[in-house]
């Protein structure tokens, strides 16, 4: 490179169709022909002469200036020349020993293919244990809408138990309300039935007692009259007639009687029958109500144990899955 080039970064892009300037070594050379040429000419030409002298004087001292300038900057683009190889030579040895930092051995590429292919296989087996935790999921969820849906068919059917266990207790409170009247009935009866025969007995006794009174009356007043009259035999064929009307009708009275308190003791009995085994239905059904109750209580808490089981192994896996997913994200 010549020194010249180093005037290159001066010239503007404009300059590049132009010739380029006349060196100061043309100009000189330029001016010593034309004084050559004058002192070659046949006339003397004394004017020109010292304004030559003088120009050619200025016009080398100008170029030492400039070749002074030339020098320096020449030297100056020596070292920057220098400093820059010296530069490029450092960076050439950085990268080259960057290279050979970065550059991976064989061993290492097995390695790192070894372990990407573990972490692969990793993956797919995490991605089927995913898919497998999903369908497990879905089939609690179904578990636990089945569970949800047979617990709430369970708890009808235990309102509907202790419905029918309420009005069963009604019924029994009533069949009981219905036998301790009928047992005042039948008490009742008793007494009455007692106070007929006592009554009975009472008039019976009476009318015994006027029957023998009237007798010993005829009997008295016939052995009084014997000499006058003869006995009265019509007089006590019709005291006998009418004894045995009255003991006819006494005993028709109690039979009637005997009738009407053994008719309204077998309804009363066949009523108490009745609503002893309505009662006694009841009471049965009352327990079985109770069983059947009490099952559907044991399975309704079985049924919510069941559901809780399966909200915790829901809330369980949903917690692995959510852990999974963030450890591979």
């Amino acid at each position: 490179m010549s020194v010249y080039d180093a005037l290159g970064p001066s010239r503007r892009p404009w300059d590049e169709g132009r010739p380029p300037p006349a060196s100061p070594c043309k100009r000189v050379s330029g001016l010593v022909r034309r004084t050559a040429r004058a002192a070659s000419c046949p006339s003397p030409c004394p004017p020109e002469l010292p304004q030559l002298s003088a120009e050619l004087l200025g016009l080398r001292a100008r170029e030492r200036q400039q070749l002074a300038e030339l020098n320096d900057r020449f030297a100056g683009y020596i070292e920057r020349v220098r400093r820059l190889e010296q530069q490029n030579r450092a960076l050439a040895l950085e990268l080259q020993a960057l290279r050979e930092r970065h550059r991976e051995p064989p061993r290492l590429h097995a390695l790192y293919e070894h372990e990407i292919r573990g972490l692969r296989a990793l993956l797919e087996h995490e991605g089927a244990d995913k898919t497998r935790m999903e369908a497990e999921r879905e089939r609690m969820r179904a578990a636990l809408a089945r569970a949800k849906e047979r617990y709430q068919e369970e708890l009808r059917l235990r309102l509907d138990a202790e419905e029918r266990l309420h009005q069963a207790r009604d019924g029994a409170d009533q069949a009981a309300l219905a036998n301790s009247g009928l047992e005042a009935g039948i008490a009742s009866l008793l007494e009455e039935m007692a106070f007929l025969k006592k009554l009975h007995g009472e008039e019976s006794a009476e009318l015994e007692g006027r029957l023998q009174a009237a007798a010993l009356a005829v009997t008295v007043e016939g052995g009084e009259a014997e000499a006058a009259e003869p006995p009265g035999a019509e007089l006590s064929q019709a005291l006998r007639e009418i004894r045995r009307q009255y003991e006819r009708l006494a005993h028709k009275n109690m039979q009637a009687a005997e009738d009407w308190y053994r008719a309204k003791f077998a309804a009363v009995s066949e009523a108490a029958s009745r609503h002893s085994q309505a009662a006694r239905s009841i009471r049965q059904e009352t327990a079985g109500y109770h069983r059947l109750l009490q099952a559907r209580a044991a399975e309704t808490e079985r049924l919510k144990e069941a559901i809780q089981g399966l909200h915790r192994q829901l809330e369980g896996l949903e917690e692995r899955q959510g852990k999974e997913v963030h450890k591979y994200q």
